[in-house]
This record gives C-alpha cells, structure tokens and sequence, in this order.
C-alpha cells in the first residue's frame, strides 16, 4: 500500500525511530522481509519506464532504459541495504531520476547478498558490472558511478581495484552515507547513538559479521575504503546526515580522499535521498545531478579521447547546499500524522516478525 507524500514528509523520523528496533534484533530473513514491506510503502512505482534484465557472470542485473539519454552516457548504482537486503523500488526511483537528470542509461546489479554470500562476493559483483560495461564499449569518462550506505562502501572500494588493474576510470563518483570504514572506529558510531533515528550502536556491530565473518575482513581495504590508497582517483561527492551513526565514514573519507566535495546535512536521516517526498532528498538530487552535469561539462561532453587508464579528470565545482528547510506542521495536525505513521510503522514490525 503506498502512503500520502504529506504524511510519510512529516512523520518519517518517528516512523525510523520505531522501527530502528528491527535493525538490532532482527535476522537477516527478518530484515529482508521488513526491506520488502518498506519498499511496497515507499518505493516508486517502475512499471512506466523501459526496463530488461541482464545476467552477469554470478548476479543479474537491471538495465534502465532512459529516452532522453545520449547513447554514450551511462549510470552505474550500487545499492545500498546492509549487505543483505535489497529495495528496488527505493533505488531503481533514485537511480531513474539520476538518470533522467543527467542523460544517462542506468544499470543497477542484484549483486550477492550476505549471509549467503559473504565478503567479496558482492565487491566482485560489482567489478564484473563496470567491466560488462566496458565490455559493451562504453568509455570511463562517460560512466558515472553512484553508491548509497553498503552501496556506497562498494562504490568506493571499486576506485582503487579499477586503478590499481589499469581500467579506465569514471568520469566521477557519488557516495550517500557511506560505510568507509568496516571495523567501525568512527567516533559518530558511538557519539550519535541515540540521535541517529534508523541505527544504533547495537545494531550496526550486531550487523557487521554478518557481511565480514573476522577481523582482517574488516580491515581488508576493499571492505573498508578509508584504508586504502585513494590517490588518482575521480571527483567525489559525499554526503551524509549530520545526526547519522556514519557521519565520521564520511568526514574522515572526505579529508583523505583528494579533492572531495562534501555536504553534511543538517539532521537529516541515513540516506535521505532515497526518500522522494522529502523536500531535502529532492534539493539534494538535484546537487548530486548539478555535480555530474559539471563533471561532463568539464571533461568535454563530446571528446573523442579516450581517458588515459589510472587518470582521472579535475573536479569541477559544485555549489554549496541549501539551507532552507520545511517547517513542521502545527499543532494537532502533525500529532495526527505521527500517530498515523506509528500505526503504520507497528503493522511493519508485525509483518516482518
């Protein structure tokens, strides 16, 4: 059942917070259900756009087929879900409205999921995704490559295997919330417990193992991105919720990693983005689609040369977020709504249980 914009807009914190007790007791089946519940409720409906599956060497694949595209151009997204869940209609939205925003074909892989397949299973999905589309003659400079959370780990754990092999690289990169760092020493896991409104401390070391089984997993560099050689690597954009448990991910990625373009937004949740009737995931699309329009203006849309393997192109640059924000509805109108999405939130849990 798909909920009102207005009332999952202005009651979607209560909604996480009720729910971020799935995350710390659940199991991964449990997990998966609560995934596909939420994904009914909120994700976008596809049915209108041009789609096709594809099979790649150990996972399947979604090709978005976009009519304003330029044939060149391509999107590849990583999605995001704890490295065990999987929302289509959450990301293939988000991925959609990239691509429409910026004239880009979209693929998004079904890459392998934990516990069933644990580390690197789902990294070397993904390098099998970019070299398919190599494969298919697509140039570096013209992929854009997108991650959100695990995606986002996945995303930036791909840049150094794509230099260090000689591949060509993306024209640029975006990461939303990303885990960078598996063995969780971010002082943010433990500062913003409590504030974060979708995990806890509990839940995010509860989770790891199922994903990283030891701990030189977990601080294998391409598990944990912080700890890898980040020079000569594409323009980046970071951004992250100022309240999240993954807020340091994000920071410390950022000072590391050369030229990065941060946007911390203020007391928004873990991937906002996702969330198409927020206004601040909406304000937030369009600097991610304004950093890859400038990213393509300033490679040259239409250069014939080939990106020299293991360069990467000058960031351009991006705007400053804005500031504005909704001001909450008054009085017993948003009491109501609250009530109304904490119903909601309840019947969820009791599904998924």
């Amino acid at each position: 059942m798909k909920l009102p914009p207005a009332l999952l807009r202005h009651t979607f914190a209560p909604t996480l917070r009720i729910l971020r007790g799935v995350l710390e007791h659940a199991e991964p089946e449990q997990l998966r259900a609560w995934a596909a519940r939420t994904d009914e409720a909120l994700g976008m409906d596809l049915s209108g756009l041009r789609q096709r599956e594809l099979a790649l060497p150990h996972c399947r694949a979604r090709w978005f087929e976009i009519e304003a595209a330029r044939a060149e151009r391509v999107l590849l997204y990583l999605h995001g879900g704890a490295f065990i869940t999987e929302t289509p209609g959450l990301h293939g939205g988000l991925l959609a409205w990239l691509c429409q925003a910026t004239q880009c074909q979209g693929l998004m892989p079904s890459y392998r999921l934990a516990p069933e397949h644990r580390f690197p299973a789902a990294p070397d999905d993904c390098l099998d995704a970019y070299r398919w589309l190599l494969a298919q003659g697509y140039q570096g400079r013209n992929i854009v490559l997108a991650g959100d959370s695990a995606g986002g780990n996945l995303a930036l754990g791909l840049l150094p295997r794509l230099r260090d092999a000689g591949l060509s690289l993306p024209l640029c990169v975006i990461a939303l919330s990303p885990l960078t760092d598996c063995t969780l020493s971010g002082g943010s896991i433990t500062r913003n417990n409590g504030l974060d409104p979708m995990f806890n401390t509990q839940a995010m070391h509860r989770l790891a193992p199922v994903y990283l089984p030891d701990e030189a997993a977990r601080r294998d560099p391409l598990a944990s991105p912080l700890l890898a050689e980040l020079q000569g690597l594409p323009p980046l954009l970071l951004q992250v919720g100022s309240s999240e448990l993954l807020l340091d991910d994000s920071l410390r990625f950022a000072v590391k990693y050369p030229g990065a373009q941060l946007q911390v937004w203020h007391d928004m949740p873990h991937v906002f983005p996702l969330y198409h009737f927020l206004p601040e995931a909406l304000q937030a699309r369009q600097q991610m689609a304004d950093f890859v329009n400038a990213q393509f203006a300033s490679a040259g849309r239409d250069a014939a040369r080939e990106s020299t393997p293991g360069t990467a192109p000058e960031p351009a640059p991006l705007p400053p977020p804005p500031a504005q924000r909704p001001a909450p509805l008054p009085g017993w109108a948003g009491l109501l709504l609250a009530a109304a999405a904490a119903l909601a939130a309840i019947s969820c849990l009791h599904w998924a249980a």
